[in-house]
């Protein structure tokens, strides 16, 4: 039987589209994906949607639909996403599937009646955005990065996991299996959470129920509590798991989920999978080690300039934004650009640079020039090398050590460093072509065989290239591979049976570009050009101005509570001309709040948006939705309205003066 590797993804939270973060981390499973495959390994590679929680039900309520038709409505972003980008996972879990509920419902059972769960009561501080409760250490980092916006204090009757039963355990993991969480730094965060300065004894039991929603999977024999979103999501790994794969190889996680990967998940895992006597302040045994996960890899974030990406700052960067350029084209650049665990900031002229560098100058006109020779030179045969002087020597050295240091690189998860390894290396061919001179040994019978060694080096050179970047640029590589006259598909080779001076088994075709290079001022004029293009003069409407209000005292106005709020979502009001139906998040709560504005503005524009809101306003009902705020808005008696925008550092909550 082949060697198995079973490679997941984290399940994306169906409450946004999908972006570059979403779509890193799914590209870089598929590279994984591809590659063991052409390792000879059988592969099963999951992804998926996260479709519970608090964020779901709330959106869902504002929308006026149920949390599954927004779910529903969501998740094909998703799917569809991955299939138009050929990506090859295995399958596509939801947690909202029958199959997930069971098995979550099943564990939570085990676990209750194995006392590893029991029922109590909590007070603390909830953190929205991670729907979890923290400690007083996770809030004040949570203030220092200015989002305390998002804590609340909650008292409610919770289920609790044992967490800090398997202590012990989880510390000898870390300790004699430093590969369960990689880079090594992340690993040392991990430590870092689990036994703060090394002393032990500070990890906390953990609430896995809710009371205070009801979007969720009740818990078995108590349906006034739903599961934990993340006991919930963590088990789409186990529920979704193909026969014979457990436990899986590699989990691919952002660094922002890293502890509830590498400290609940095993955790939790531990719990199950232990048996009756096995002591839990004693030595973990080896048989629970192997059926935990063998590496959880924490990528960093994708930046723009030095700001995480948020749909609240307008600095994320979509997939589209990407695929303009094809899927190879970004596939390459994510895998080249960014190192794992590491951040990495983001520029379209940074992207359009490396694409126009490595794919069109590098590869592509090495290629060309490659081929042509042999095409003018050869008539498309591709000799025999016999003739090696100190250079050829050289360069055949280097051709046959570049597969197993790519190989050897992207065991260790470095996708970019091997990557740079064979750029390097393609940058030497052609600085080998400029030294031995083709055009010139083509014109003297003499140099015949020399000729024909600079042309076999060059086309082994490339073979080996197209299929070591195979799992990388699939498309690109299919296209080199046949250009080379080889038959067949190139992903469907294996690096087993990969031999560097192979003969050539047929004439090669005429070069075709295999990267059309990019003009970046003309992509970047047109990626400007909705926001930058000129108006169509018109003739200017004379303002009519107002007459003003009576004057009020300054007590009188300080009562009107003026508040930063940013538009979550943005629907049309059915049967209205003007009305617009918005959930606004006001930092300490969620408001519903209706603005005549639909002649000005559509619901798409006014998503991400930040708005002023007359925050103390009395609610009142309009076409059957209660509005419970007013928006600030700007016009004359007869120009549309003119949302009146905070700064864009501005959050939600702010009191406007």
């Amino acid at each position: 039987m082949s060697k198995r590797f079973y490679i997941t993804t984290p399940i994306y939270y169906v409450n946004d589209k999908p972006h570059i973060g979403h779509t890193y981390t799914t590209v870089l499973a598929d590279v994984f994906a591809r590659h063991h495959r052409m390792m000879g390994e059988e592969v099963y590679f999951l992804t998926g949607t996260d479709e519970h929680g608090q964020k779901i039900e709330k959106t869902a309520a504002a929308r006026g639909i149920t949390p599954q038709q927004l779910a529903d409505e969501v998740m094909p972003n998703f799917e569809n996403l991955w299939k138009r980008m050929g990506l090859t996972n295995d399958h596509f879990v939801r947690t909202t599937h029958a199959q997930h509920k069971a098995v979550v419902q099943e564990r939570f059972k085990q676990l209750l009646d194995t006392g590893d769960i029991y029922k109590a009561t909590y007070k603390g501080l909830y953190s929205v955005s991670d729907e979890a409760y923290v400690t007083e250490t996770q809030a004040k980092e949570l203030q220092t990065q200015g989002l305390a916006h998002q804590l609340v204090e909650l008292e409610e009757e919770s289920y609790f996991f044992k967490l800090s039963t398997y202590e012990h355990w989880l510390i000898q993991l870390y300790e004699k299996y430093p590969d369960f969480a990689l880079p090594d730094f992340r690993l040392n965060e991990v430590k870092q959470f689990v036994a703060p300065g090394g002393a032990r004894g500070n990890l906390q039991d953990l609430s896995i129920s809710r009371t205070s929603i009801t979007w969720g999977i009740p818990v078995p024999g108590d349906d006034r509590h739903v599961v934990y979103v993340w006991f919930d999501a963590l088990l789409n790994y186990l529920s979704a798991c193909r026969e014979g794969f457990w436990p899986p190889t590699l989990q691919l996680v952002g660094k922002d989920i890293l502890r509830f990967h590498a400290v609940y998940w095993p955790a939790f895992l531990m719990a199950m999978f232990r048996q009756e006597g096995e002591d839990l302040n004693g030595e973990l045994p080896a048989r629970i080690r192997a059926l935990l996960p063998k590496t959880i890899l924490a990528h960093g974030w994708w930046l723009m300039g030095e700001d995480k990406m948020s749909k609240s700052k307008g600095n994320i960067v979509r997939p589209d934004d990407l695929l303009r350029f094809g899927n190879d084209a970004g596939r390459y650049f994510l895998l080249r650009d960014m190192q794992i665990g590491h951040d990495r900031s983001f520029s379209f002229e940074g992207f359009m640079e490396r694409l126009n560098a490595d794919l069109a100058n590098g590869l592509g006109n090495l290629a060309s020039r490659s081929l042509s020779m042999l095409q003018r030179y050869r008539g498309g045969v591709v000799p025999v090398a016999v003739l090696f002087d100190d250079l050829d020597r050289e360069v055949a050295e280097q051709g046959r050590k570049i597969a197993p240091v790519y190989l050897a690189l992207a065991e260790k998860h470095d996708f970019s460093g091997a990557l740079d390894h064979l750029w390097a290396y393609l940058r030497y061919l052609d600085g080998y072509i400029v030294k031995a001179e083709p055009w010139k040994l083509a014109k003297d019978d003499a140099n015949q065989a020399k000729l024909d060694t600079v042309l076999c080096q060059l086309y082994r050179s490339l073979r080996a290239t197209a299929i070591l970047v195979a799992p990388v640029m699939p498309e690109l590589a299919q296209q080199l591979w046949e250009s080379l006259g080889m038959a067949g598909k190139v992903v469907e080779q294996r690096f087993a049976d990969f031999q560097y001076e192979a003969s050539a088994p047929g004439p090669v075709g005429e070069p075709k570009p295999l990267f059309q290079r990019i003009d970046k001022e003309t992509v970047m004029k047109e990626m400007a050009e909705p926001t930058l293009a000129a108006p169509t003069a018109v003739a200017e409407t004379p303002v009519e101005y107002a007459p003003l209000k009576e004057n009020i005292d300054y007590d009188t106005f300080s009562k009107t509570d003026l508040r930063v709020g940013l538009v979550i979502t943005a629907e049309a009001v059915p049967k209205s001309k003007k009305l617009i139906k918005m959930t606004v998040d006001l930092g300490f709560e969620t408001r519903t709040i209706l603005g005549g504005i639909k002649e000005a503005y559509t619901p798409e524009e006014l998503v991400g948006r930040k708005i002023v809101v007359v925050a103390n306003l009395a609610p009142r009902t309009l076409m059957g939705f209660e509005s419970q705020g007013m928006l600030l808005a700007a016009s004359d008696s007869n120009s549309m309205p003119y949302l009146i925008a905070p700064p864009a550092d501005a959050k939600p909550g702010f009191i406007v003066k």
